[in-house]
């Protein structure tokens, strides 16, 4: 007759917990069980996510996600004068700060521009030159974007200050291709049907 130690018994116990728990993790990790993908909602995912990058990649979103530490002006992109950069917290060198020009709102009279904390996205959410899949993934990283899930994401590009300028660009300066009211139902429809990004 077999005899089990106590020992023993906690020691096939604890064996068993562990096995379960691997299964569940596998599982977990292995978001096709927990929820199929539905081909038609990621066929719509994805053409509202391109919606969301007409805009992305328009000028008055993207000069401010620059891959280097100089911010670009203009619907040609071109680089900021005067040697600004991005400096310590992404809002200008020691001498050479954004809001020594910039203010909270457009300058009616020399024209530039202005908006509630105006600076540059920080260099992890640089999108300037990068493909369609490459600001994608960057957008979607928590390590790249500050932590944000799609979600956060949504209310951020929705609600922002910052971002909304982009519709009120000031005068000589062109918005970008998409009206803001299709900006948010593009932004609310990729999220409802599962934030798909391209993958090539």
């Amino acid at each position: 007759m077999l005899k089990l130690t106590f020992f023993k018994v906690m020691i096939i116990g604890l064996g068993l917990t562990g096995m379960l728990n691997a299964t569940v993790l596998v599982n977990y990790k292995d978001t096709s069980l927990l929820k199929p993908v539905n081909e038609d909602d990621r066929e719509k995912s994805l053409k509202a996510f391109g919606t969301v990058m007409e805009v992305i990649k328009s000028p008055r979103c993207i000069n401010c996600h620059p891959t280097n530490d100089i911010p670009r002006q203009g619907n040609v992109h071109r680089l900021h004068p005067f040697n600004v950069n991005r400096g310590e917290d992404d809002h200008g060198g020691l001498v050479q700060k954004c809001a020594t020009c910039h203010h909270k709102e457009n300058n009616g009279y020399t024209n530039v521009p202005g908006a509630p904390h105006w600076g540059l996205a920080p260099k992890t959410m640089g999108w300037f030159g990068l493909t369609d899949v490459e600001i994608a993934h960057a957008l979607l990283d928590k390590s790249k974007n500050g932590g944000r899930s799609p979600a956060d994401l949504v209310k951020h590009m929705s609600t922002d200050s910052l971002v909304l300028w982009a519709w009120n660009p000031g005068k000589g300066r062109s918005a970008p291709p998409v009206p803001v009211d299709e900006f948010r139902k593009a932004l609310d429809e990729w999220l409802e049907t599962g934030a798909h990004i391209p993958d090539k």
